[in-house]
């Protein structure tokens, strides 16, 4: 019998580091989420058991295997809140500094930009702040001395982990929040977006009239030396990170650069029951304001406002998606799938915790299980919409018939035979030389003279004045854009590209494709009402989508008539972290064989180990005989 081998070093660098960042809109559940991470496996007490399912499904015999391997491998996450690393750079100034922030017409002038009705009068909040002000000043006075410039010296990142872990200063924290929130959760909000916005934008916690890139990455670059000093603190244990929440995409490709061992999970949510835990939660705060906050938060700001939350882009950058579904959600609508009467081969709903049971085990332990068919599907929609040639964004689709056989990929381009905006150079239509590429451009938009003057007035000096910015980038342009702004406002008809729903659909007619009655579509959004009326038209079933886009689809079509489509949002792993969590380390027979100490070989090769032990024999035998012969002689 072979002797058994224990593996856990080969698994030792992903159980030893990981970095989780959570991003969603407000009220998704982000926090809900890091709590559990927090808390770990916790004896089981928190996940369903696998055998209170019908173990007949295949979704449920994997559940049981992810469950089986986190009731031993999930330990508990260390939490990093967003929030308290904004209150650090709160401390680096001094507590009049803040208050004074607080009075100041830039921060006036913030709020009269989102047209709120709220009035920025901070007075009440800075008389109940004052109780704060010996406790803020203790706290800064430690965190001051901290030397940053000499943090590789021994022991400044353990004084940092000390200071950052210290419950004291995290109840601090959580306190000055919550004096901000007592008499409106907007206006709290919107000062922590201010601050954030400031540090990204000029590197200052109170100035927003300087704009430099330079900075973009100051909040993440003091999370990383926070990482950092985790891991210095426990150099031989284990760093498992998990941070709430991060809500502008450079500040998740910073991570992404930084660790392999880096996952953003996008934490997404029913609007229904969405908006019912935001009434609650906005309960003194105008409506209109609020939506007003939330459209900031979700949308981001201009094309130049890099520097701003833009959750919408960081919910399409995300590698995990959760669906918050609690347990008794997820069981009606399994009930529901049951009683319906067409035919339904769809995954069950998990609840949050079974989704996040299996991220945590896969990311411990690649191809633990196989992915989902969802997963698989819209893992094609995500590969595809890198094929998009619109510059303002990149959409996937994916449609398959009911067993989820794919039958169309599509993603948002030109038509056929006409040129992406990605491969259009303005210069080119500015102007017309015979070098020039003006095959690229439409009648309209080498002829039409109103459309030429705003061509001139928007790119001929900007970009022939920019030359040493671009770089060598080629300088596109989106004809949208341009077209509605001086003419239509938001029209969405002048888009060049087609949507990538609507050319998988056109794909099935243009090459004879086989009808898709009862089918899935699978998109990195979520369809328009145009694309939706031709889903219903054509007999989808079920749409699987990651990010709502702006419309009144669900209501006004896909719920609507005989026929109503079910509208589901994805949960599970794509992009890189799908080849990265399915991918396993090594075949799983030869990971057990090794692990029992009992690899087992076929009847050709245990004969084949004996005639070569027996040849071995054999000519050992030769070789004393020899040497017998050699003495006698």
């Amino acid at each position: 019998m072979a002797q058994s081998v224990d593996l856990s070093h080969i698994y030792k660098s992903r159980s030893n580091f990981t970095v989780i960042g959570l991003t969603g809109r407000t009220s998704s559940g982000c926090s809900t989420v890091a709590g559990q991470l927090v808390l770990g496996f916790n004896n089981g007490t928190d996940f369903e058991p696998p055998f209170s399912f019908n173990l007949n499904h295949n979704s449920y015999r994997k559940y049981r295997i992810i469950y089986d391997y986190a009731k031993v491998n999930f330990k508990p996450y260390s939490l990093i809140k967003y929030r308290h690393v904004l209150t650090l750079f709160l401390l680096k100034r001094s507590f009049n500094e803040f208050l004074s922030f607080l009075r100041s017409e830039e921060l006036k002038e913030e709020f009269k930009k989102s047209k709120f009705n709220q009035r920025p009068d901070f007075e009440s909040e800075i008389s109940d702040l004052e109780v704060l002000r010996e406790t803020f000043n203790d706290f800064s006075a430690r965190y001051n001395a901290i030397d940053f410039g000499k943090l590789y010296k021994e022991g400044v990142l353990i004084n940092l982990y000390d200071f950052f872990f210290d419950p004291s200063f995290s109840l601090f924290s959580e306190r000055l929040s919550d004096i901000l929130k007592n008499k409106s959760l907007l206006k709290r909000n919107k000062i922590l977006q201010v601050i954030s916005n400031n540090l990204r934008k000029s590197g200052d916690v109170y100035n927003n009239k300087f704009l430099s890139p330079d900075y973009i990455d100051t909040i993440v670059e003091l999370i990383n030396t926070i990482i950092k000093s985790h891991r210095e603190k426990f150099p031989k244990g284990q760093t498992q990170i998990v941070i709430d929440s991060l809500r502008n995409p450079m500040e998740i490709h910073f991570f992404k650069q930084r660790f392999s061992a880096y996952y953003t999970i996008a934490i997404n949510r029913d609007e229904k029951v969405r908006e019912g835990s935001l009434a609650g939660k906005f309960t003194l705060d105008n409506f209109n304001d609020r939506e007003q906050l939330l459209k900031e938060e979700y949308k981001g700001g201009e094309d130049w406002e890099f520097f701003k939350q833009n959750i919408e882009t960081c919910i399409q950058q995300a590698d995990i998606h959760i669906s918050l579904l609690e347990k008794d959600e997820a069981e009606e609508n399994n009930k529901k799938k049951q009683d319906s009467k067409h035919k339904d081969n769809t995954s069950p709903y998990f609840s949050w915790r079974m989704q996040l049971l299996k991220c945590v085990s896969l990311i411990s332990h690649p191809g633990l299980i196989t992915p989902s068919p969802e997963e698989r599907c819209m893992q094609l929609a995500f590969t595809a919409k890198h094929n998009s040639g619109c510059i303002s964004r990149h959409v996937g689709a994916a449609i398959t018939d009911e067993n989820y056989s794919v039958k169309a990929i599509g993603w948002n381009n030109t038509p056929e035979g006409q040129v992406p905006c990605v491969l259009r150079n303005v210069e080119d239509l500015l102007n017309r030389a015979a070098d020039k590429d003006t095959k690229a451009f439409t009648p309209y938009e080498r002829s039409d003279p109103e459309f030429r003057t705003h061509l001139e007035e928007n790119y001929k000096e900007q970009v022939s004045n920019n030359k040493d910015n671009l770089q060598g980038r080629t300088a596109c342009f989106c004809f949208k854009s341009l077209k509605n702004c001086y003419s239509e406002g938001k029209n969405q008809v002048h888009t060049r590209s087609l949507h990538a729903e609507e050319s998988a659909f056109l794909q099935l007619t243009k090459y004879g494709g086989t009808g898709i009655q009862g089918g899935k579509l699978f998109t990195t959004a979520s369809p328009c009402e145009l694309c939706s009326k031709k889903a219903y038209q054509l007999g989808i079933k079920v749409i699987y989508y990651i990010d709502p886009y702006p419309g009144i689809s669900n209501k006004q079509i896909l719920e609507a008539g005989d026929n109503k489509l079910e509208v589901r949002l994805f949960n599970g792993i794509i992009g890189n972290a799908y080849h990265w969590l399915y991918d396993p380390i090594m075949p799983y027979k030869d990971e057990l064989g090794l692990l029992l100490g009992n690899p087992i070989k076929d009847l050709t090769s245990k004969y084949e180990s004996k005639i070569n032990e027996q040849k071995e024999t054999i000519s050992q035998l030769q070789a004393k005989i020899e040497e017998l012969e050699k003495n006698n002689s």
